[in-house]
């Protein structure tokens, strides 16, 4: 029993295995409102991929230059502000659209959108319309 149990913690930590190795992960995709696909910039313009705590703390930011929507995105560890995030804590995905390129406040002319739901770490198929012009 004890060589079986050896060989799965083996295969798991091989295998990258999230649940041991504490790997943060967040996938989905990024849709548009076709109210505001013409707004869109074309060119010169950031997607900003944020997760929020529950508070609204930013614990993970992830960029994409120039996307073409649908964007597709995936947060890694890379993507992390606070190390040592729990696989349970409540996030809320926000996605900005913005042609300046800096992360902060809104400026006119920033397309936004939030998760529907809330996300956990290790979640796939996340989904996020922008559908406010700010």
């Amino acid at each position: 029993m004890k060589a079986g149990a050896a060989l799965l913690l083996l295969a798991a930590l091989a295998g990258g295995c999230e649940w041991l190795t504490g790997d943060f992960r967040l996938s989905g995709v990024v849709e548009i409102a076709p109210a505001l696909e013409a707004r869109a910039p074309k060119t010169n313009s950031v997607l900003f991929v944020i997760a929020q705590n529950a508070g609204g703390v930013p614990v993970a930011v992830h960029r994409i230059v120039n996307p073409e929507f649908p964007a597709e995105f995936t947060m890694s560890s890379k993507d992390l502000l606070v190390p040592g995030i729990r696989r349970n804590e409540h996030l809320v995905v926000v996605a900005r659209l913005n042609a300046h390129g800096n992360l902060g406040a809104p400026k006119p002319g920033d397309l936004e959108g939030r998760s529907p739901s809330p996300a956990h770490p290790g979640d796939r198929g996340v989904r996020v319309r922008l559908d406010k012009d700010l």
